[in-house]
Protein backbone atom coordinates (compact mmCIF):
# COMPACT_ATOMS: atom_id res chain seq x y z
CA UNK A 1 0.00 0.00 0.00
CA UNK A 2 3.12 2.48 1.35
CA UNK A 3 4.84 1.78 -2.52
CA UNK A 4 1.46 2.52 -4.65
CA UNK A 5 0.99 5.75 -2.64
CA UNK A 6 4.71 7.08 -2.70
CA UNK A 7 4.36 6.00 -7.07
CA UNK A 8 1.40 7.80 -7.24
CA UNK A 9 3.42 11.41 -5.50
CA UNK A 10 6.04 10.69 -7.49
CA UNK A 11 3.94 10.49 -10.76
CA UNK A 12 2.31 14.20 -9.62
CA UNK A 13 5.45 15.37 -8.55
CA UNK A 14 7.37 14.48 -11.25
CA UNK A 15 4.24 16.20 -14.01
CA UNK A 16 3.98 19.39 -11.66
CA UNK A 17 7.05 20.33 -12.56
CA UNK A 18 7.41 19.56 -16.15
CA UNK A 19 4.53 21.79 -16.47
CA UNK A 20 6.56 24.53 -14.65
CA UNK A 21 9.48 23.93 -16.97
CA UNK A 22 6.99 24.22 -20.11
CA UNK A 23 5.52 27.15 -18.75
CA UNK A 24 9.25 28.88 -17.98
CA UNK A 25 10.63 27.81 -21.21
CA UNK A 26 7.60 29.86 -23.28
CA UNK A 27 7.75 32.42 -21.43
CA UNK A 28 11.60 32.89 -22.10
CA UNK A 29 10.84 32.28 -26.13
CA UNK A 30 11.06 36.04 -27.00
CA UNK A 31 8.50 38.12 -28.32
CA UNK A 32 7.87 38.65 -31.91
CA UNK A 33 9.14 42.37 -32.69
CA UNK A 34 6.24 42.60 -35.18
CA UNK A 35 3.95 41.93 -32.37
CA UNK A 36 1.80 44.41 -30.73
CA UNK A 37 2.32 45.19 -27.12
CA UNK A 38 -0.34 44.01 -24.72
CA UNK A 39 -3.03 46.81 -23.90
CA UNK A 40 -1.73 48.43 -20.02
CA UNK A 41 -3.98 47.49 -17.38
CA UNK A 42 -5.59 50.54 -15.78
CA UNK A 43 -7.32 50.91 -12.56
CA UNK A 44 -10.78 52.83 -12.20
CA UNK A 45 -8.24 55.25 -9.47
CA UNK A 46 -4.64 55.40 -9.80
CA UNK A 47 -2.67 55.34 -6.43
CA UNK A 48 -1.48 58.23 -5.37
CA UNK A 49 2.74 59.30 -5.09
CA UNK A 50 5.15 58.55 -6.11
CA UNK A 51 5.89 60.35 -2.57
CA UNK A 52 9.22 62.27 -1.28
CA UNK A 53 10.19 62.68 2.64
CA UNK A 54 11.59 65.88 3.29
CA UNK A 55 13.00 66.58 0.55
CA UNK A 56 15.10 70.16 -0.22
CA UNK A 57 13.45 72.25 -1.95
CA UNK A 58 14.72 73.53 -5.38
CA UNK A 59 13.87 75.64 -8.01
CA UNK A 60 15.36 73.60 -10.66
CA UNK A 61 16.88 76.10 -12.40
CA UNK A 62 19.84 75.73 -15.08
CA UNK A 63 23.12 77.21 -13.71
CA UNK A 64 21.51 78.63 -10.20
CA UNK A 65 22.73 80.78 -8.19
CA UNK A 66 20.51 80.64 -5.63
CA UNK A 67 19.47 84.35 -5.04
CA UNK A 68 15.86 86.13 -4.63
CA UNK A 69 14.50 89.47 -5.41
CA UNK A 70 10.87 90.45 -4.47
CA UNK A 71 9.24 93.58 -4.65
CA UNK A 72 5.45 93.80 -3.24
CA UNK A 73 2.75 96.83 -3.57
CA UNK A 74 0.81 96.70 -0.14
CA UNK A 75 -2.80 98.40 -0.30
CA UNK A 76 -3.75 98.16 4.15
CA UNK A 77 -6.95 99.39 6.15
CA UNK A 78 -5.46 100.74 9.46
CA UNK A 79 -7.89 100.32 12.59
CA UNK A 80 -6.89 100.94 15.84
CA UNK A 81 -8.94 100.74 19.15
CA UNK A 82 -9.76 103.73 21.72
CA UNK A 83 -9.58 106.65 19.17
CA UNK A 84 -13.37 107.64 19.06
CA UNK A 85 -13.81 111.32 20.10
CA UNK A 86 -16.84 112.06 20.19
CA UNK A 87 -20.52 111.18 21.13
CA UNK A 88 -23.16 113.36 19.16
CA UNK A 89 -26.29 113.81 21.27
CA UNK A 90 -29.00 114.74 18.99
CA UNK A 91 -31.49 116.49 21.31
CA UNK A 92 -29.93 117.77 24.15
CA UNK A 93 -31.26 121.11 25.01
CA UNK A 94 -29.15 121.50 28.45
CA UNK A 95 -26.04 120.31 30.16
CA UNK A 96 -28.92 118.84 33.33
CA UNK A 97 -30.75 116.54 30.16
CA UNK A 98 -29.56 113.20 29.61
CA UNK A 99 -27.75 111.97 26.45
CA UNK A 100 -30.64 111.40 23.72
CA UNK A 101 -29.94 108.66 20.86
CA UNK A 102 -26.17 109.13 21.46
CA UNK A 103 -23.98 107.93 18.79
CA UNK A 104 -20.29 107.31 18.77
CA UNK A 105 -18.01 109.54 16.45
CA UNK A 106 -14.72 108.23 15.75
CA UNK A 107 -12.46 105.72 13.16
CA UNK A 108 -13.73 102.23 14.47
CA UNK A 109 -17.17 102.71 14.13
CA UNK A 110 -17.58 101.72 10.74
CA UNK A 111 -15.10 100.37 8.64
CA UNK A 112 -15.83 102.49 5.71
CA UNK A 113 -14.24 105.49 7.59
CA UNK A 114 -10.85 103.85 7.37
CA UNK A 115 -9.08 104.99 3.90
CA UNK A 116 -6.70 102.11 2.10
CA UNK A 117 -2.99 103.47 2.44
CA UNK A 118 -0.14 102.38 0.43
CA UNK A 119 2.58 100.42 1.57
CA UNK A 120 5.48 98.82 0.28
CA UNK A 121 7.78 95.27 1.02
CA UNK A 122 10.67 94.67 -0.58
CA UNK A 123 12.75 91.46 -0.06
CA UNK A 124 16.26 89.86 -0.83
CA UNK A 125 17.18 85.96 -0.18
CA UNK A 126 19.34 83.11 -0.78
CA UNK A 127 19.15 79.61 -0.78
CA UNK A 128 22.60 78.26 1.23
CA UNK A 129 24.76 75.03 0.21
CA UNK A 130 24.23 73.90 3.63
CA UNK A 131 21.06 71.54 3.86
CA UNK A 132 19.35 74.34 1.56
CA UNK A 133 18.22 76.04 3.90
CA UNK A 134 17.08 79.91 3.01
CA UNK A 135 18.57 83.30 4.17
CA UNK A 136 16.68 86.45 3.67
CA UNK A 137 15.84 90.13 4.70
CA UNK A 138 12.54 92.04 4.48
CA UNK A 139 11.65 95.49 4.71
CA UNK A 140 7.65 96.89 5.43
CA UNK A 141 6.66 100.49 5.07
CA UNK A 142 3.18 101.75 5.55
CA UNK A 143 1.56 105.05 5.79
CA UNK A 144 -1.18 105.42 7.10
CA UNK A 145 -3.60 108.60 7.18
CA UNK A 146 -6.76 109.22 8.43
CA UNK A 147 -9.27 112.47 8.49
CA UNK A 148 -12.69 112.12 10.08
CA UNK A 149 -15.53 114.78 10.72
CA UNK A 150 -18.85 114.63 12.96
CA UNK A 151 -21.18 117.31 12.76
CA UNK A 152 -24.66 117.66 14.58
CA UNK A 153 -27.32 116.75 12.77
CA UNK A 154 -30.51 118.40 14.53
CA UNK A 155 -30.38 122.04 15.85
CA UNK A 156 -30.44 121.23 19.50
CA UNK A 157 -27.15 118.61 19.11
CA UNK A 158 -24.03 118.97 20.67
CA UNK A 159 -20.84 116.72 20.13
CA UNK A 160 -19.61 115.63 23.31
CA UNK A 161 -15.77 115.47 23.36
CA UNK A 162 -14.00 112.57 25.18
CA UNK A 163 -10.89 113.76 24.61
CA UNK A 164 -11.28 117.11 27.08
CA UNK A 165 -11.72 118.14 30.91
CA UNK A 166 -12.32 121.48 32.24
CA UNK A 167 -14.79 124.43 31.73
CA UNK A 168 -18.15 123.24 31.54
CA UNK A 169 -17.15 119.96 29.85
CA UNK A 170 -19.13 118.70 28.35
CA UNK A 171 -21.66 121.13 27.03
CA UNK A 172 -21.10 124.62 27.35
CA UNK A 173 -18.00 125.21 25.54
CA UNK A 174 -18.03 122.69 23.01
CA UNK A 175 -19.65 123.33 19.28
CA UNK A 176 -21.56 121.19 17.25
CA UNK A 177 -18.17 120.29 14.90
CA UNK A 178 -15.54 117.98 15.62
CA UNK A 179 -12.94 116.53 13.52
CA UNK A 180 -10.10 114.37 14.18
CA UNK A 181 -6.93 113.22 11.86
CA UNK A 182 -4.60 110.16 13.03
CA UNK A 183 -1.83 109.17 10.83
CA UNK A 184 1.11 106.93 11.79
CA UNK A 185 4.76 105.36 10.02
CA UNK A 186 4.94 101.94 10.00
CA UNK A 187 8.30 100.41 9.82
CA UNK A 188 9.24 96.70 10.01
CA UNK A 189 12.69 94.88 9.18
CA UNK A 190 13.07 90.73 9.12
CA UNK A 191 15.92 88.90 8.92
CA UNK A 192 15.09 84.87 8.91
CA UNK A 193 16.38 81.55 8.19
CA UNK A 194 14.09 79.13 7.04
CA UNK A 195 14.40 75.18 5.50
CA UNK A 196 11.47 75.14 2.58
CA UNK A 197 11.39 71.36 1.94
CA UNK A 198 8.63 68.92 0.15
CA UNK A 199 6.42 66.97 2.32
CA UNK A 200 4.98 65.41 -1.14
CA UNK A 201 4.99 66.60 -4.46
CA UNK A 202 2.44 68.96 -3.90
CA UNK A 203 3.32 70.32 -0.67
CA UNK A 204 5.77 72.26 0.57
CA UNK A 205 6.71 73.93 3.91
CA UNK A 206 9.12 76.50 5.15
CA UNK A 207 9.61 76.91 8.77
CA UNK A 208 11.46 79.73 10.24
CA UNK A 209 12.58 82.13 12.80
CA UNK A 210 14.35 84.96 13.06
CA UNK A 211 14.55 88.52 14.37
CA UNK A 212 12.56 91.41 13.81
CA UNK A 213 12.73 95.10 14.64
CA UNK A 214 9.47 97.82 14.43
CA UNK A 215 9.14 101.25 14.48
CA UNK A 216 5.61 102.43 14.62
CA UNK A 217 5.11 106.65 15.05
CA UNK A 218 1.63 108.18 15.70
CA UNK A 219 0.13 111.33 15.62
CA UNK A 220 -3.71 111.54 16.96
CA UNK A 221 -5.25 114.88 17.26
CA UNK A 222 -9.10 115.91 17.98
CA UNK A 223 -10.21 119.77 16.96
CA UNK A 224 -13.11 120.16 19.62
CA UNK A 225 -13.71 123.79 18.60
CA UNK A 226 -13.98 126.65 21.03
CA UNK A 227 -16.27 128.43 23.55
CA UNK A 228 -18.69 130.00 22.03
CA UNK A 229 -17.84 133.30 23.48
CA UNK A 230 -14.61 132.71 21.59
CA UNK A 231 -15.61 131.28 18.20
CA UNK A 232 -12.00 132.67 17.61
CA UNK A 233 -10.15 130.15 19.40
CA UNK A 234 -9.62 126.09 18.84
CA UNK A 235 -9.81 123.60 21.32
CA UNK A 236 -7.54 120.39 20.33
CA UNK A 237 -5.61 117.83 21.63
CA UNK A 238 -2.66 116.71 20.07
CA UNK A 239 -0.92 113.77 21.31
CA UNK A 240 2.16 111.64 19.94
CA UNK A 241 2.99 107.92 20.40
CA UNK A 242 6.01 106.40 19.05
CA UNK A 243 7.32 102.89 20.19
CA UNK A 244 10.32 100.91 18.56
CA UNK A 245 11.16 97.13 19.28
CA UNK A 246 13.41 94.14 18.82
CA UNK A 247 12.27 90.67 19.02
CA UNK A 248 12.07 87.56 17.78
CA UNK A 249 10.03 86.26 15.22
CA UNK A 250 9.12 82.59 14.23
CA UNK A 251 6.52 80.67 11.60
CA UNK A 252 5.73 78.97 8.86
CA UNK A 253 4.86 79.32 4.92
CA UNK A 254 3.23 76.67 2.88
CA UNK A 255 2.82 76.25 -0.81
CA UNK A 256 0.13 73.99 -1.97
CA UNK A 257 1.03 73.31 -5.81
CA UNK A 258 -1.90 72.85 -8.19
CA UNK A 259 0.24 72.48 -11.24
CA UNK A 260 1.42 74.59 -14.67
CA UNK A 261 3.05 77.24 -12.82
CA UNK A 262 -0.41 78.18 -10.10
CA UNK A 263 -0.03 77.27 -6.19
CA UNK A 264 -2.04 78.04 -3.29
CA UNK A 265 0.01 79.40 0.10
CA UNK A 266 -0.90 80.20 3.46
CA UNK A 267 1.76 81.98 5.65
CA UNK A 268 1.70 82.30 10.00
CA UNK A 269 3.79 84.15 11.66
CA UNK A 270 4.36 85.89 15.46
CA UNK A 271 6.64 88.01 17.32
CA UNK A 272 7.58 89.06 20.51
CA UNK A 273 9.24 92.44 20.22
CA UNK A 274 10.91 94.62 23.99
CA UNK A 275 10.55 98.11 22.85
CA UNK A 276 9.68 101.36 24.19
CA UNK A 277 7.21 103.72 23.89
CA UNK A 278 7.29 107.83 23.85
CA UNK A 279 4.55 109.85 25.00
CA UNK A 280 3.62 113.28 24.14
CA UNK A 281 0.10 114.85 24.55
CA UNK A 282 -0.64 118.22 25.58
CA UNK A 283 -4.39 119.92 25.48
CA UNK A 284 -5.65 123.30 25.96
CA UNK A 285 -9.34 124.93 27.02
CA UNK A 286 -10.02 128.29 25.96
CA UNK A 287 -11.99 130.32 28.95
CA UNK A 288 -13.27 133.36 29.68
CA UNK A 289 -10.38 134.53 32.00
CA UNK A 290 -6.95 132.44 31.43
CA UNK A 291 -4.90 134.84 33.83
CA UNK A 292 -7.50 132.76 36.88
CA UNK A 293 -9.06 129.86 35.46
CA UNK A 294 -6.94 127.46 32.73
CA UNK A 295 -7.78 124.24 32.61
CA UNK A 296 -5.22 121.23 30.23
CA UNK A 297 -2.69 119.39 30.42
CA UNK A 298 0.62 118.19 28.95
CA UNK A 299 1.98 115.10 29.61
CA UNK A 300 5.24 113.89 28.53
CA UNK A 301 6.37 110.02 29.38
CA UNK A 302 8.34 107.32 28.39
CA UNK A 303 8.19 103.19 29.26
CA UNK A 304 9.31 99.70 28.42
CA UNK A 305 6.90 97.12 27.28
CA UNK A 306 6.87 93.27 25.94
CA UNK A 307 4.79 93.98 22.64
CA UNK A 308 3.27 90.60 20.60
CA UNK A 309 2.43 90.79 17.21
CA UNK A 310 0.60 87.93 15.14
CA UNK A 311 0.96 88.10 11.00
CA UNK A 312 -1.21 85.48 8.89
CA UNK A 313 -1.56 85.83 4.59
CA UNK A 314 -3.64 83.53 2.05
CA UNK A 315 -3.29 83.75 -1.64
CA UNK A 316 -2.63 82.40 -4.87
CA UNK A 317 0.77 82.43 -6.61
CA UNK A 318 1.99 81.79 -10.28
CA UNK A 319 5.63 81.20 -11.76
CA UNK A 320 7.06 80.89 -14.88
CA UNK A 321 10.56 79.98 -16.33
CA UNK A 322 12.55 82.00 -18.97
CA UNK A 323 15.87 82.23 -20.48
CA UNK A 324 16.32 78.81 -21.19
CA UNK A 325 15.08 78.04 -17.66
CA UNK A 326 18.39 80.06 -16.20
CA UNK A 327 15.26 82.70 -14.49
CA UNK A 328 11.79 82.30 -13.02
CA UNK A 329 9.73 84.67 -12.35
CA UNK A 330 6.46 84.43 -10.25
CA UNK A 331 3.25 86.52 -9.20
CA UNK A 332 2.05 86.20 -5.48
CA UNK A 333 -1.68 88.05 -4.55
CA UNK A 334 -2.61 87.96 -1.04
CA UNK A 335 -4.92 88.85 1.81
CA UNK A 336 -3.09 89.90 4.76
CA UNK A 337 -3.87 90.68 8.77
CA UNK A 338 -1.51 92.05 11.10
CA UNK A 339 -2.60 92.44 14.84
CA UNK A 340 -0.08 94.70 17.30
CA UNK A 341 -1.57 94.38 20.74
CA UNK A 342 -1.04 97.39 23.24
CA UNK A 343 0.05 100.16 20.78
CA UNK A 344 -2.14 103.03 21.64
CA UNK A 345 -0.95 104.09 25.06
CA UNK A 346 -1.57 107.92 25.39
CA UNK A 347 -4.49 108.84 28.79
CA UNK A 348 -7.85 110.08 28.45
CA UNK A 349 -9.23 112.78 31.12
CA UNK A 350 -12.79 112.42 32.54
CA UNK A 351 -12.81 115.68 34.98
CA UNK A 352 -15.86 118.03 33.99
CA UNK A 353 -14.96 120.51 36.55
CA UNK A 354 -13.45 123.78 36.80
CA UNK A 355 -10.81 125.25 38.97
CA UNK A 356 -6.67 124.97 39.68
CA UNK A 357 -4.95 122.18 38.55
CA UNK A 358 -3.62 120.02 41.25
CA UNK A 359 -6.53 120.96 43.58
CA UNK A 360 -7.20 118.36 46.53
CA UNK A 361 -10.63 119.09 47.30
CA UNK A 362 -13.51 120.61 45.08
CA UNK A 363 -13.02 121.31 41.23
CA UNK A 364 -10.19 120.78 39.34
CA UNK A 365 -9.76 116.73 40.19
CA UNK A 366 -7.85 115.25 37.23
CA UNK A 367 -8.83 111.64 37.31
CA UNK A 368 -7.42 109.37 33.91
CA UNK A 369 -6.57 106.27 32.61
CA UNK A 370 -4.36 105.23 29.79
CA UNK A 371 -7.16 103.99 26.83
CA UNK A 372 -8.18 100.40 26.97
CA UNK A 373 -7.06 97.81 24.62
CA UNK A 374 -5.34 100.62 21.93
CA UNK A 375 -4.54 97.46 19.75
CA UNK A 376 -3.84 98.26 16.41
CA UNK A 377 -4.92 96.17 13.66
CA UNK A 378 -3.76 96.20 9.77
CA UNK A 379 -5.68 94.13 6.70
CA UNK A 380 -5.51 94.57 3.04
CA UNK A 381 -3.77 92.86 -0.44
CA UNK A 382 -0.71 92.56 -0.89
CA UNK A 383 0.83 91.70 -4.52
CA UNK A 384 4.19 90.28 -4.93
CA UNK A 385 6.63 90.40 -8.32
CA UNK A 386 9.23 87.94 -7.45
CA UNK A 387 12.54 87.07 -9.49
CA UNK A 388 14.73 83.70 -8.93
CA UNK A 389 18.05 83.57 -10.67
Amino acid sequence: MHLKWNMSFGRVLASSVAVLLATTALNAIPRDPCEPPPPPVCCEEPRPGPFAFAYPFDMDLNCPRDFYVHVDGLAMQAKEDGIDFAIEDSTQPGASSPITNGQVEGFSGDTHDYDWNPGLRVGLGFYLDHDAWQLDFNWTWLNITNYRHANATTSLGKMLPLWALGDGTPIANIGSRMSAKWDAHYNTFDIRLGKPHYVSRYFIVNPHFGVRGGWIDQHFAVDMGGEPSLTTNRTIMHSENDFWGVGARCGVDTDWVIGKGWSLFGNVAASLLFGKFEIDQNYTLPVTNPATNVDGYSIDYDFYQNVPNFEMALGIAWGKYFNKKKNHVSLKAAYEFHEWWDQLNVRKFFSGSTGTPGATTGTGIYTNDVVSRGNLTLNGFSLRVQFDI
